[in-house]
């Protein structure tokens, strides 16, 4: 759990299950020791899993008609675009794929989500999204 003062021991001891349980989903890692401290993302994007399947499916709707092949591309690379700090050769890096080939992908990420891509709340949205959405597909 996390270390909390006595009034709060209840929460912690929550947080821990909430750990063991991702664990055991396989979401979080199969460790003899795991701390909560260290997962306090995932328990704050998984805290309601229903909301958090709702928020990345209407968020990524986009995606949707997309071939599995092609959804899983475009929001891979959507995902390391939406953290990199750097431009496509950043990107592609992080990828292991050519820059001219992520220019390409953002265009087409462009495309679907438009003025989204460069609306800072909407990025937000779009990155707890595709959060969402990779830690719930582990379980």
């Amino acid at each position: 759990g996390l270390p909390v003062v006595p009034a709060d021991a209840r929460r912690s001891l929550a947080c821990a299950r909430r750990v063991l349980t991702l664990s055991r989903e396989k979401v979080l890692p199969d460790r003899p020791v795991l701390d909560c401290a260290d997962h306090l993302v995932e328990l704050t994007v998984l805290a309601d899993e229903f909301l958090a399947r709702q928020l990345a499916e209407r968020a990524l709707a986009p995606l949707a008609p997309l071939t599995d092949r092609q959804r899983t591309k475009l929001a891979e690379t959507l995902l390391v675009w939406l953290s990199a700090r750097g431009g496509a050769p950043e990107v592609a890096a992080r990828l292991k794929v050519h820059p001219q080939t992520v220019r390409y992908r953002v265009n087409q990420l462009d495309e679907l989500f438009g003025d989204r891509m460069h609306d800072a709340g909407e990025r937000f949205t779009l990155e707890l999204a595709l959060r969402a959405h990779y830690l719930l597909d582990r379980a």
